[in-house]
């Protein structure tokens, strides 16, 4: 490792999504447990790692994408919502709010956020423009960060903390597999009747993608799904990423831990070994 330092970078909207479950399944529905299970896990992640910086990375909106396609991600958009799924996800949402301005405030993380860009394209350009020949780690189980691995093989690891183990690289470009393949969840569609194996297979066999491009419809839905997927560098606007620093305020802590009855902050060993995973963070930055 030498004179690297050792980065962590967490996909924010990543861990607190996954935090709505309960560890052995179902979800989470009592008051405040998903912040309960966040921190725990936060805490967790910490200290699996020996840190010397770690950024909770948040969303913005995607407008360059939007720009490309006003479909992007419209699938997500929920409707005809039950009166009890609008209050889950009303409760939801101020949860989340809670967990980003406790960490902003009295943890000492780096919480990044630009409005106008995902957090996908932050993680890639945080890497790109402040740590390209440290070590990183990303913390998250979205598999479009495989695309980093591309671009920096020797330095940057994946970890899925759903698995509980590395993503491994690919021999071929990851976001060219990808747009042919698109992707669902983002309403990407990619290449029509081009499925994962048909795609490798083209990946596979030198000449063929060339072939294929020749195309116009197979060139078409390529390009707009390839633009829509690569991460984006931000060019000129990484300067406005709003990055949100602070030490680290124990008492506020535990006291906001405590107004919501958690077991481990009311507990004083309890709490004095899981606040010194942070006052070691503290002690490296």
């Amino acid at each position: 490792m030498g004179e690297n330092k050792s980065i962590c970078i967490i996909d924010g909207y990543n861990m607190i999504h996954r935090c709505r479950f309960e560890w052995g399944g179902g979800m989470a529905t009592t008051p405040n447990k998903i912040i309960y299970n966040f921190f725990r896990t936060l805490r967790s992640t910490v200290s699996n790692g020996d840190y010397d910086l770690v950024y909770f990375v948040t969303e913005g909106r995607p407008s360059h994408r939007l720009q490309m396609d006003k479909n992007y991600k419209a699938n997500r958009i929920a409707t005809d919502l039950t009166d009890e799924e609008v209050e889950y996800w009303s409760l939801f949402h101020e949860q989340k709010r809670f967990i980003i301005d406790l960490i902003a405030d009295y943890f000492p993380i780096v919480v990044a956020n630009h409005p106008e860009y995902e957090g996908d394209d932050l993680v890639y350009s945080l890497i790109k423009n402040n740590h390209p020949l440290d070590d990183v780690e990303i913390i998250s189980s979205d598999t479009d960060f495989i695309q980093i691995l591309n671009e920096f093989p020797e330095t940057v690891r994946l970890y899925n903390p759903i698995s509980k183990a590395y993503r491994g690289n690919t021999s071929y470009d990851y976001v060219t597999w990808k747009a042919m393949v698109g992707d669902k969840s983002d309403n990407i569609p990619g290449v029509p009747r081009i499925g994962k194996k048909t795609a490798t297979k083209i990946l596979e066999t030198p000449g063929e993608l060339d072939r294929r491009k020749g195309d116009f419809n197979f060139n078409n839905a390529f390009n707009s799904s390839y633009e829509l997927i690569k991460l984006s560098s931000m060019d000129g606007d990484f300067g406005s990423v709003v990055f949100s620093d602070s030490f680290l305020d124990s008492n506020e802590i535990r006291k906001s831990f405590n107004l919501m009855n958690f077991s481990f902050s009311n507990d004083d060993g309890s709490w004095a070994k899981y606040i010194e995973t942070f006052y070691n963070l503290l002690e490296k930055k």
